[in-house]
């Protein structure tokens, strides 16, 4: 199905200007961490020529899924990141989420309980079944028997988070990010011209509703506001895609790198912390003018109390599947950059 810009911005005019029923509901706390160790988040890196041995390697080395799945009666929620259709690494790659969804199911989940959910990008995204369609992540459901959500499509509740300042009505989420027992993100890794970088942090942008974008794109305190949304819900774990990645601000070909890495984590910000260092290494765009330490989402994150990006609250688990010499220099340099 073909995504115009054109028809993205229509679709999401219209809702911006006739915001769904979001009825307020109590705000949950935060889950507890599942893979945490001694006060500190597991990190795991994967150095891999395959992406699906690389993600079943990150999860062994965090200790495996069935503690995610045990006892879950209810939705295990995928998120992807499905900006826009354009490929992967733009966009999450489709057997990103086949080693995921195969994985959980692996580790006991029903295929009926696992859910792949979005709400596709302005600038052409909308609508999100056409964007997930397009990138693949349709076929890969419904070949393993997974749920599908379109979140503009869905219903929507409205929570109040303490801690979110700049959202004095409050935040509207899909009601099934609030209902989800499990939430799962998978990130891609590239800059930004507004945040500077996005990856796990940024990846709520896709639970909100236009009328939110709208405040959160309104030239005002969008880092924090950017961050506040991260209060609204819990993730429980995050796997970030870096097999490829863009060090420039689009799609150019001549700006794509190949890490061969997977980054495995319950922690969007230790997850982060280690994403911004590896595209520091690669000379991404904006991300490498500055240290790990002095990116303002870490900041807002560390006010919020979503945790901290330093290896003091952070242990790194490695592995060198491809057998690459370099690997243990590169996680000297994320190691040095976190310290």
């Amino acid at each position: 199905m073909k995504v115009t810009h054109e028809g993205s911005m229509k679709i999401y005019r219209e809702m911006a200007e006739n915001p769904p029923e979001a009825p307020g509901v109590p705000c949950k706390p935060c889950h507890e961490s599942l893979y945490g160790a001694g006060g500190r988040s597991q990190v795991a890196i994967v150095k891999t020529r395959d992406r699906a041995s690389g993600v079943l390697e990150a999860l062994r080395l965090l200790g495996g899924l069935e503690r995610l799945v045990e006892g879950v009666d209810g939705e295990i929620i995928i998120k992807p990141n499905c900006n826009t259709d354009d490929p992967y690494p733009r966009d999450t790659h489709s057997e990103t989420v086949r080693a995921i969804a195969e994985a959980l199911i692996t580790a006991g989940a029903d295929p009926g309980q696992v859910v792949v959910g979005d709400m596709s990008g302005r600038f052409r995204g909308l609508p999100t079944r056409a964007t997930v369609e397009n990138l693949g992540i349709k076929a890969v459901a419904e070949e393993l028997g997974l749920g599908l959500a379109y979140f503009e499509e869905e219903d929507w509740v409205r929570v109040q988070p303490p801690k979110a300042e700049y959202w004095p009505d409050g935040i509207t989420i899909p009601r099934r990010i609030y209902e989800a027992e499990r939430v799962v993100f998978t990130p891609i890794l590239r800059s930004h011209s507004t945040a500077t970088f996005t990856c796990a942090m940024k990846l709520g942008v896709g639970l909100i509703d236009a009328n939110a974008k709208e405040w959160l794109h309104n030239g005002e305190r969008h880092v924090e506001k950017l961050q506040e949304i991260n209060t609204a819900y819990s993730v429980d774990l995050v796997v970030s895609d870096a097999m490829k990645m863009n060090t420039g601000y689009g799609t150019d070909p001549g700006d794509e790198v190949s890490p061969g890495v997977i980054i495995a984590c319950d922690s969007i910000v230790a997850n982060d912390a280690v994403a911004v260092a590896l595209m520091r290494r690669y000379g991404t765009v904006s991300v490498r003018d500055m240290p790990v330490w002095e990116h303002a989402q870490f900041r807002e994150a560390a006010r919020l109390g979503l945790g901290s990006p330093g290896l003091d609250h952070i242990a790194l688990k490695t592995s060198n599947l491809a057998g690459d010499p370099s690997f243990d220099e590169l996680v000297d340099e994320i190691r040095a950059e976190l310290g």
